[in-house]
């Protein structure tokens, strides 16, 4: 347990994540204000405090006729993370007691990872790209893999003989029983505030994702969103102003159901973030810049032109296009990073079906 602490605590304060992970002493102050703690993830009240965070790596191929826990998810990240076709999914959850029936379980990406390690986040996965293997194993975390696990923890979906990539589900409640013996803690490791304190008592209190607040401003009537990837790679958004929500749609519009609940997704924010990506070495696999960017914020109807970088009270420090900071409403979030590749593209229209500028 003192090396997987270690290792936490070393992907949290070294420069392989984003410089916002540690604490300052404004953060505990604030922090020591609050009378209920608040979930890192969401900004709304914590329902497990002192529970590590869980992420969970969805297969989002084509050929993903059904995808679980989409809706129940505090924050979803997507991206371009191989290839030139399909996106990859990260579903996060505040606990790995919260995490409901979820599939299909794919690969581990670093990309994820290192957004995700000032969280603490527990890896859900069947295997993992060799970038984020490497990555595990440098900071020794350890994962709940399918492929170590197999039937002890993962079911098997549908009939035997179709790909592997769209077959595997689990849950929380399966994996509860074998996270000791995976070498999994499910508590939050105490980390080392940044002051100047030589007396500082390690906190489990982790940043949050985003700086959660109040926005102000905002251009209003953006009431779709489509979010291209590739050709043949799109999500979209519709707001729904009775709900506050965006919902999720496919590529070909049609709704993205969670099969657990056969509702259609939907979420309290939308953060697209730009970014710089690159060919790795393997000539397959992409590559983000996460040291800053611009990109497009909406919720509750209302669109904002935001830069981004690394934060010093949150993961993810957010600004308004003149460089003012600019908070982030409590919920649910969806986040994908996109950038120069060639097709990739965001359009934003109004109730009219006409495009629109978030400036």
């Amino acid at each position: 347990m003192k090396k997987f602490t270690l290792a936490l605590a070393a992907v949290c304060l070294a420069a392989l994540a984003l410089a916002g992970c540690s604490l300052t002493e404004r953060q505990q102050d604030a922090a020591a204000q609050k009378t209920a703690a608040t979930d890192p993830l969401t900004g709304l009240s914590d329902r497990w405090p002192g529970q590590r965070s869980a992420a969970v790596f969805l297969y989002n191929g084509t050929d993903a006729a059904r995808q679980w826990g989409i809706g129940e998810a505090s924050v979803v990240l997507e991206a371009l993370t191989e290839g030139d076709s399909a996106t990859s999914l990260c579903l996060v959850y505040p606990a790995l007691e919260a995490v409901p029936k979820v599939g299909p379980v794919s690969q581990a990406r670093d990309l994820y990872l290192q957004l995700l390690a000032c969280q603490q986040a527990i890896p859900i996965q069947r295997g993992a790209s060799i970038y984020a293997a490497n990555l595990l194993d440098l900071y020794e975390i350890a994962p709940l893999d399918a492929l170590s696990l197999g039937v002890n923890g993962f079911s098997y979906e549908g009939e035997w003989g179709q790909p592997d990539q769209t077959s595997w589900t689990t849950s929380g409640a399966d994996l509860l029983p074998l996270a000791e013996e995976a070498g999994v803690s499910l508590e939050i490791q105490p980390i080392q505030p940044d002051t100047d304190q030589e007396d500082a008592e390690p906190t489990t209190q982790l940043p949050p994702l985003l700086p959660f607040g109040e926005p102000a401003g905002g251009k209003e009537g953006a009431s779709s969103v489509e979010v291209i990837f590739s050709a043949s790679a799109s999500t979209r958004f519709t707001y729904d102003s009775g709900t506050g929500k965006y919902l999720m749609a496919r590529a070909d519009g049609s709704p993205q159901i969670d099969a657990n609940t056969d509702t259609q997704a939907g979420f309290d924010n939308l953060l697209i973030l730009y970014s710089a990506p690159s060919r790795r070495d393997d000539g397959y696999t992409w590559g983000y810049d996460l040291t800053m960017g611009a990109g497009v914020y909406l919720n509750g109807g209302s669109v904002w032109s935001i830069l981004w970088m690394p934060g010093v009270d949150s993961t993810l420090a957010i600004y308004n296009s003149d460089g003012t900071a600019l908070d982030i409403r409590p919920g649910t979030s969806y986040v994908a990073l996109m950038g120069s590749v060639a097709g990739q593209e965001l359009i934003l229209r109004d109730s009219a079906g006409s495009e629109m500028t978030a400036t």
